[in-house]
């Protein structure tokens, strides 16, 4: 016996999974983009502390 084959795209019911995941993935990119300005902000930090370093 042969399974019928699933149904198109626009006729599937949809998934609980998907919204979570988008909400999921939109959380990451944004803890990945607070730490690149979190870390962009502690080399500058660190650059000119070493450069007052270097003048004073």
């Amino acid at each position: 016996m042969t399974t019928p084959p699933p149904p198109p795209d626009d006729q599937r019911p949809p998934s609980r999974r998907r919204p979570w995941a988008r909400a999921q993935h939109r959380a990451a990119a944004g803890h990945f983009v607070r730490g690149l300005a979190y870390g962009t902000g502690l080399a500058i930090a660190s650059l000119v502390s070493y450069w007052l370093q270097q003048v004073v």
